[in-house]
């Protein structure tokens, strides 16, 4: 074979192939969570009872300018049912803006009733959440650690019905499930519960049920303070801190228990920006602990199926990547199909991948399903609005997924959150058209020629890909504007 184009176009096809088959496993290790989530959904955990002396927590609550939502959060510790001589609370405030004056106000109040509460303040912000975590970890006086994000809303009972399952000397953390205070705000949040309900029913509950490395989320859950430090502590270097530590806590012997019975909403991202922050940090941050954690995972003298999953669990976001690549490859693939017959048949063979879009939608029905969250998301509707924005994002995910693995450090940039504040009147949202929007707005045009020529060469083989492409990144782009739109009147109007 002497055809150079012919050879570029097999390796097109091998890569094409290798990144497919990377997606169908993925979706295969989904699906064997799903049956153990399954086989023991009716399975309860055992009833811990309360030691005689409730054990001291300290409850810290990590804040960096968060003037919409503070506040909420620390009425709802104040009505914690938990003895008040029995725990404390403990804001890490590293904000810069009245944020600190609303955390004034509120512990002064929070004092009032008797509960002891007190404000920690760095010189610096160095090392972000994480580093606040570590630095206020010595102030803690309990032996117990409960952690909440500032948008989350724990209930009364939260302490009390999470405190028990520490009565088992070697459980280092209880994670509760997250539940949303606005998923039926629009469209982006109701197909944020798509991801967000199956990893805290399928995933979660699998991973926990069938013995595997299970993660604690970053809020609402509790650790037990010898479990940090045994574990070396809060590492700030990197985005996703609470992956990390929980991989070493269990690398070290350590449990972790699951306790989805225990619900404490949150506030989704309601606008593109918001959304895009937190998922670029997040599978920026797992690809960071994938390089750190692989080689300890893998060194580990733990069953190989817990090893398998723990793997798998890690290179979660490297989904992405494989999933942009493959759909690169499908427009010269559309052309190698129609320079050359063999192609045709080769790539038909490609449609037991296929199968990935059955396991998928399996996988994340159930967890839908399964999440017992109020609201109502209609399946029907937004699942295919969720996969195609998915896949749109697949560009930017890509991106930050291929800065972890390289070593490219950057700031922790927490989620904007809104409560009731309007997309163009939050101070924390000012979006910056940077490279990755234009490499969006390129790959749009990209994949609309996919369209294009399947029309041209009466080939409809990878029509529907091309479609979905299209379709996420069309959505993604056009929000993205109209959020620079919206902050660009926003900045007018108040100019006047």
């Amino acid at each position: 074979m002497n055809d150079p184009l012919k050879i570029a176009g097999f390796v097109v096809f091998t890569v094409y192939a290798l990144t497919s088959v990377w997606l169908l496993l993925n979706s295969m290790v989904q699906l064997h969570l799903l049956w153990h989530f399954k086989r023991r959904e009716k399975k309860r955990l055992p009833v811990q009872s309360l030691q005689p002396d409730l054990p001291f927590v300290s409850v810290q609550v990590p804040v960096y300018n968060e003037k919409y939502v503070i506040r909420r959060l620390l009425t709802a510790l104040g009505k914690l049912n938990y003895p008040r001589d029995r725990f404390e609370i403990q804001v890490l405030d590293d904000s810069t803006d009245e944020t600190s004056q609303i955390i004034d106000n509120e512990a002064d109040w929070l004092r009032e009733r008797g509960i002891h509460c007190t404000v920690v303040r760095r010189q610096e912000r160095k090392g972000f959440k994480a580093g606040a975590l570590q630095y206020g970890l010595s102030y803690c006086k309990g032996g117990l650690v409960a952690i909440f994000d500032a948008d989350f809303i724990p209930d009364p009972s939260f302490l009390l019905r999470m405190v028990p399952h520490f009565s088992d000397a070697s459980v280092g953390l209880v994670q509760a499930k997250w539940t949303h205070i606005n998923r039926d705000q629009n469209s982006l949040t109701r197909i944020q519960t798509f991801l967000l309900d199956t990893h805290f029913s399928v995933e979660q509950g699998g991973r926990h049920q069938a013995g595997y490395f299970i993660n604690f989320c970053g809020t609402a859950g509790i650790w037990r303070k010898e479990c940090i430090e045994q574990a070396g502590g809060w590492d700030g270097e990197v985005l996703s801190e609470d992956l990390d530590l929980s991989y070493r806590a269990q690398l070290k012997g350590w449990k972790m228990v699951y306790d989805k019975s225990v619900e404490v909403p949150a506030e989704l991202p309601c606008v593109i920006q918001a959304f895009r922050i937190q998922q670029f940090r997040w599978t920026k941050g797992m690809a960071q602990i994938s390089k750190k954690m692989m080689k300890p995972l893998l060194k580990a003298a733990v069953p190989v199926g817990k090893k398998l999953h723990g793997v798998f669990h890690l290179l979660g976001s490297f989904v992405f990547v494989c999933l942009l690549l493959n759909a690169l490859l499908t427009l010269p693939l559309l052309v190698f199909r129609n320079l050359y017959p063999e192609f045709i048949t080769l790539t038909h063979y490609t449609l037991v991948t296929s199968l990935n879009l059955v396991a998928l939608t399996l996988f994340y029905y159930t967890g839908t399903k399964s999440s017992n969250s109020p609201g109502t998301v209609r399946f029907g509707t937004y699942y295919p609005l969720f996969l195609v924005i998915y896949m749109g994002l697949s560009v930017q995910n890509a991106i930050a997924v291929l800065q972890g693995f390289a070593g490219k450090h950057s700031p922790f940039v927490r989620t904007p959150k809104f409560a009731a504040v309007k997309a163009g009147e939050n101070a924390y949202l000012r979006p910056k058209f940077n490279g990755i929007n234009l490499l969006e707005i390129f790959l749009f045009s990209y994949f609309f020629t996919g369209i294009v020529l399947s029309f041209y060469f009466g080939d409809y083989f990878m029509l529907l890909f091309f479609l979905m492409m299209v379709y996420g990144l069309g959505f993604i782009i056009a929000h993205t504007l109209m959020l620079f739109q919206q902050q660009s009147m926003a900045l007018r109007t108040a100019r006047g």
